[in-house]
């Protein structure tokens, strides 16, 4: 009992003595410059990571927010006959743990025209109470014109790319043909529909340049559907589960029908996001290495520098081990002050990084992000405390693996070969 406040009294010494070794003055300028390089080397590995995680968790949270509340999460879609009681399909799907809602759709292509000038079209035809249970889409459309689109009505709501390009405003005439399938399955002559514009889509992105929305009954005209409906779409509470849930949904469907889920349309998003954010990892491996160098360096170098001193503590009876913990103390300070830095520096960033780049964009008069490319026109920040618990404790371990080695070769240094010089 009376070894044990000897071993704590050791412990406290080793920390002393190595908080005393790194802030004491050494004739060896060379060794104070690597020190800093080393702190700062990982502060700003950890601040520069720490936005870039940030803005990668901000694109995913506007993937999941934004650009799926107007995309369909899962849909099926008819392949030989149209849907008769699409409201049992729904409420069946309903049954199946995470679906949320279904909503009836008939989607038709066609080629929109304005004088010599022709674009590709997607029109959904609709029932806008029930859509509104499914997506978000008739927040982006112009106040008034979701409930302009009802029975025979020839109303039409396109997105913002469309009347950019064709230069049409509200009110204008828009005529659409719509490609004919005849009875050996070619082509035949397309029927051409004219439509009233009642309202705008403005979403950004490419969904501006090709969609356009009807109520389902004009669209039942131009796809030769006389009942039922083309397909069914689905909300679900958790939209990166959504391929598994739309094969759930269709084991229950009797008719033979295509799946397909947002993954098949928009998953290049996500997965572009999650390889930068793979990729971001693997930086994160490489710089904390790089920076973990500089404090093997450092050590070594102080080592060298105060191999008199060591040589004495051994000498008065400090094991090996407690010089070693000596250096180890003098490397992971230089590590906490690094992230501790870093860390609080990269949060603020993280936090204002939208305000920090709107600042930027306005200084020098350019556009980072183009909302007529992308879904969004600002740089998007999420900072997660996950994260920098994740960056302070990879740089902890590698600064502390790359402790040892210099902390080792301190402990084996001979008392009389060095004192005896």
């Amino acid at each position: 009992m009376r070894d044990q406040p000897s071993f704590n009294l050791a412990g406290g010494l080793s920390a002393v003595i190595g908080l005393r070794f790194l802030t004491a003055k050494s004739d060896n300028k060379f060794i104070s410059f690597i020190s800093m390089s080393a702190m700062l080397g990982i502060a700003i590995g950890i601040m520069v990571l720490l936005v870039i995680m940030s803005a990668m968790n901000g694109f995913e949270q506007q993937l999941e927010e934004r650009l799926l509340s107007v995309v369909p999460h899962g849909e099926i879609i008819s392949v030989e006959r149209p849907i008769m009681h699409w409201q049992s399909v729904v409420n069946n799907a309903k049954n199946v743990e995470g679906v949320v809602e279904g909503a009836p759709v008939i989607p038709v292509k066609g080629l929109m025209m304005q004088g010599n000038d022709l674009s590709g079209i997607k029109l959904d035809g609709i029932l806008p109470a029930q859509e509104r249970l499914v997506m978000d889409s008739a927040s982006y459309v112009t106040a008034g014109a979701w409930n302009k689109l009802t029975p025979g009505s020839n109303n039409i709501i396109l997105g913002q790319g469309l009347i950019d390009k064709f230069n049409v405003d509200v009110g204008d005439s828009i005529t659409v043909m719509i490609p004919q399938t005849g009875k050996n399955g070619r082509l035949s002559s397309p029927k051409t529909a004219t439509f009233n514009l009642v309202g705008v889509f403005r979403f950004g992105g490419q969904l501006d340049q090709l969609q356009a929305y009807l109520h389902i009954d004009d669209a039942r005209k131009l796809s030769n559907i006389s009942h039922g409906v083309a397909g069914v779409r689905f909300k679900f509470d958790n939209v990166f589960n959504s391929n598994q849930l739309i094969r759930e949904i269709g084991r229950g469907v009797k008719s033979y029908v295509y799946l397909s889920d947002w993954t098949r349309h928009q998953g290049h998003l996500y997965n572009d996001i999650k390889l930068v954010k793979m990729i971001t990892y693997i930086v994160l491996v490489l710089v904390i290495a790089v920076a973990s160098f500089n404090i093997v360096s450092t050590l070594v170098m102080s080592v060298q520098d105060k191999e008199s001193e060591i040589a004495i503590l051994l000498t008065m009876g400090l094991s090996q081990a407690r010089v070693m913990r000596i250096f180890i103390v003098q490397g992971m300070v230089n590590s906490l002050l690094g992230c501790l830095i870093g860390g609080v520096i990269g949060t603020l960033v993280a936090v204002n990084l939208a305000d920090i780049m709107s600042g930027i964009e306005s200084l020098l008069s350019v556009k980072m992000l183009s909302g007529g490319i992308y879904f969004v026109d600002s740089l998007p920040s999420k900072f997660q405390v996950a994260d920098l618990t994740l960056l302070v404790i990879s740089t902890l371990i590698i600064s502390f693996i790359a402790t040892l080695y210099p902390a080792r070769n301190a402990s084996l240094i001979k008392p009389a070969l060095v004192l005896g010089q």
